[in-house]
This record gives C-alpha cells, sequence and structure tokens, in this order.
C-alpha cells in the first residue's frame, strides 16, 4: 500500500524552490517545516521525507553523498530538481549538509540559518537520533536483523544512513563529544562563508514569526482568539521534543515489523502454494498406481488447497496477523 505521504521523485522542477533552510538535525527543523508550510511553502523537504520515500529516495542520496564526499560520479541540477521538485522548501539533513551547493543552483531561493546552541544540540541528538540509531539488548538486534532482511525499503533505509554517517558525519556522537561540537560549529560557519549575508538571516524558533515573515516577505499567520474573537497572531508551531521523537521512532520501528511479517505471510504462503501444487502434480501424475476413484479425491483435495491458499493469500496482512494471534490466544 502506497505511503499516504509519498513523494514521486519529479521528472523535473514542479514547484520553484523559494526557501533553504541551513538547519541540521535536532536545530527546530520540524518546527520549522511547519511554520513554512503555514506560510505557503509547500513542501518542505525534511528526513521525515525521505522516511516516507524509502522505496526511491534513500538511493537518490547516496548518490549525492558519493558524488560530493567521494567524487563518485554526479549529482547534477537535474538530479536535486528530480529529487527535490515537488518542495518549495527544504530544511534538516539530509539536504542541510548540501545547503551551500543548493544554494548557488536556486539562487532565487532566500536562504534562513536556523541556529541552537551547539551544547544543546548535542545533548538532543544523544538523547533522541543517537538512541534510535543504537539498537541495545539482544532482542532489538534480532528485531533490526528481522526487519532489515524483510523489508526493501528498511535496506535502504539502512544504507542511506550509513553513507550520511560515514561521510556526512564521520564521528561518534556518542563517543566523541568534542569532535561532533566542533563538526556542528564548522557545519555553520561554512554556511556563513560561502552564503552572501544579503540572502541569508540567522534565526531561532524562539524569535517567532516577526523576523522569518519580514525576510520571506509574507504576512505574520493570525488566528482568530475564541474569547474576543480578535484576530490576534498565530502561536509559532512547536514539534518534535525528544519525548515525541522517541514515540515516533517506536511507531516507525514498528510499522516496519508489521510490514516484515505481511511480507513473511505472503512468502510462506506462496511456498506453501507451490509446494501442494508440486506434490499434488506428483501424485495424481502416477496414474498407473492409483485407482481413478482415488485420483477424483485427490484432485478435489487439490482443488480446495489451491482455492483456500488463494482466499488466504487476499486477505489483508493485519487480518492475518490477528487470526494467528487468536489462535495462539486459543492454544494457551
Amino acid at each position: 500500500m502506497a505511503n499516504k505521504h509519498e513523494i514521486p521523485s519529479a521528472p523535473g522542477r514542479a514547484v520553484p524552490m523559494r526557501v533553504i533552510v541551513c538547519g541540521l538535525h535536532r536545530t527546530g527543523t520540524s518546527s520549522m517545516r511547519l511554520a513554512l508550510r503555514q506560510l505557503g511553502f509547500h513542501d518542505c523537504y525534511h528526513m521525515a521525507t525521505v522516511f516516507e520515500n524509502l522505496h526511491d529516495h534513500p538511493q537518490q542520496w547516496v548518490r549525492a553523498y558519493e558524488a560530493k564526499y567521494l567524487g563518485k560520479g554526479s549529482f547534477d541540477k537535474g538530479d536535486w530538481d528530480r529529487l527535490l521538485g515537488y518542495s518549495q522548501a527544504c530544511c534538516d539533513v539530509p539536504a542541510a549538509l548540501f545547503s551551500c551547493e543548493l544554494a548557488q543552483l536556486y539562487p532565487d531561493a532566500k536562504v534562513v540559518i536556523l541556529n541552537r546552541d551547539p551544547e544543546k544540540w548535542y545533548d538532543s541528538v544523544s538523547a533522541t537520533v543517537n538512541k534510535a540509531l543504537r539498537p541495545t539488548g539482544f532482542f532489538n538486534v534480532l528485531q533490526r536483523i528481522y526487519i532489515y532482511l524483510l523489508d526493501p525499503g528498511m535496506r535502504n533505509w539502512v544504507r542511506f544512513t550509513k553513507v550520511m554517517g560515514m561521510l556526512g558525519m564521520p564521528f561518534d556522537h556518542a563517543n566523541e563529544h568534542d569532535k561532533a561540537v566542533a563538526w556542528f560549529n564548522e557545519r555553520y560557519a561554512e554556511f556563513r562563508a560561502r552564503i552572501p549575508a544579503e540572502r541569508r538571516i540567522e534565526f531561532s524558533v524562539k524569535d517567532g514569526w516577526a523576523p522569518l515573515c519580514e525576510h520571506l516577505d509574507v504576512p505574520v499567520p493570525q488566528v482568530r482568539d475564541e474569547q474576543t474573537g480578535q484576530l490576534v497572531e498565530a502561536p509559532f508551531p512547536h514539534a518534535n521534543d525528544r519525548a515525541s521523537f522517541i514515540a515516533r521512532s517506536e511507531r516507525n520501528l514498528a510499522a516496519a515489523v508489521q510490514r516484515c511479517n505481511a511480507n513473511l505471510i505472503d512468502f510462506l504462503g506462496r511456498a506453501c502454494l507451490v509446494g501442494c501444487l508440486g506434490y499434488g502434480g506428483f501424485l495424481v501424475g502416477d496414474v498407473p498406481r492409483r485407482s481413478s476413484l482415488r485420483r477424483e479425491r485427490l484432485r478435489h483435495c487439490m482443488c480446495r488447497v489451491v482455492s483456500i491458499t488463494s482466499h488466504l493469500m487476499s486477505l489483508p496482512p493485519w487480518l492475518l496477523l490477528q487470526g494467528g494471534r487468536a489462535l495462539e490466544a486459543v492454544r494457551l
């Protein structure tokens, strides 16, 4: 089933690139994404976009990283237009590590440097991203292996995050504090050195709407106060705090396990059908040693097997899973 948030690769630019946010992960990028949407910039490419398009986008980002850091192949404006062609803005990694290149490719886009205190950034990544990417305990390791083996999309995700970590973030976040903070500061120094001051604004999600809207030349969004009925400034979005990040990571992991279960049931069903048909063909074909009556009974039995298996394979995976749980409960 297609993801309802899925954004296919565009044949070219479907919409103009209007805003480039130079903001690394855990700097308020989810809040910024919501804010830009509220201001009318659709859509804003984010790490969440990659996760919503696991069949296609991770491979393109791997190509982009290898072209930039290894000189392997190329990733030109046509490639960026195909990858980001439906987005009027971008923020968060992986796009943030290409902010300078994107600013050069899209000279009409306005640039926002999204700031956060380096130490607070380090602590936030340690408590969220680093935990999500590092399985703890034997069961979690087995769960990751199970997902990797049976979910093609998650295999794409694992390779993408591995390449991004090795090339774009060459340090051990958990054990190399100074190196991580230095990398963070270097990225922001590069943003400021390579992007002209007249194109960019220094911004934090704590600054609210006014400076952002002035820079982007859009009105401050308003909402109607429920008590007075007057129009007042809308609250600036606040999203993806630590608790929300962990909860969403757990939901994503559970969804991946469900996809794996469905894939496993589908595989076993097909294998069972092929095995039954093969064995049945062998028995039915053994004409000299079987009476006509027994052959008819066997044919009838095989038809029933095919019919039942076909019906089972046509059922939605969640229903099969629920049936399996019910049978297990009865057995216990």
